[in-house]
């Protein structure tokens, strides 16, 4: 035993001593946290996608409610705006102003975001505006506004979001003012 207590008193000296000269500081403070988003970031999304189609007479260019997915890429050069690109591919049927047939529905969009984070939460509301091009048959333009929420679940590398946009097609194949709505939830991995 006594061997015991002179080996754990030779210790304490040594590690007591290992001390001198240098300052220990006590304080409570704590350094600030590791905010969940960049302030310059490249990002990767891989999404699916559900366009909302309400008949054969809708307002938009498909009839039936259309389902698929897409990739997309981002880089937000300060903390609260970026830039993106994306494409998405939905399968659907045209409306009936269109001939109603069979079609995969091919989007590209290009795109100014607006974000703000709460790091707090892990969370950033974002809006977004935008436009593109339909690839299918023939091509014709779109604009689009979207507002979503994206979640960090690993802080600076991995996030969910979920969006919704509004695309108003103008008077596409002279059918009047052609609009709809695409709901996108998907993965996007930060770079």
């Amino acid at each position: 035993m006594k061997k015991l207590t002179t080996s754990l008193l030779a210790v304490l000296t040594l590690a007591a001593t290992s001390f001198a000269g240098q300052e220990v500081s006590m304080s409570k403070e704590t350094p600030p946290p590791t905010g969940c988003f960049n302030d310059r970031e490249l990002q990767l999304d891989v999404f699916g996608a559900y366009e909302v189609g309400l008949g054969p007479d809708h307002a938009g260019p498909i009839k039936d409610h259309a389902w698929g997915g897409g990739i997309g890429v981002n880089y937000f050069f300060t903390r609260y705006i970026g830039v993106g690109v994306d494409g998405e591919w939905v399968s659907t049927h045209r409306n009936a102003l269109q001939g109603g047939e069979e079609t995969a529905n091919n989007q590209v969009n290009g795109s100014l975001t607006f974000r703000y984070p709460i790091d707090r939460y892990c969370i950033a509301p974002y809006l977004s505006l935008g436009g593109g091009a339909e690839i299918n048959h023939g091509s014709f333009g779109e604009f689009f506004v979207a507002l979503g929420l994206e979640y960090r679940i690993l802080p600076n590398k991995i996030g969910l979001f979920v969006d919704e946009r509004w695309s108003y097609y103008g008077d596409y194949g002279t059918h009047d003012d052609q609009n709809n709505f695409t709901t996108r939830a998907g993965v996007r991995w930060v770079f």
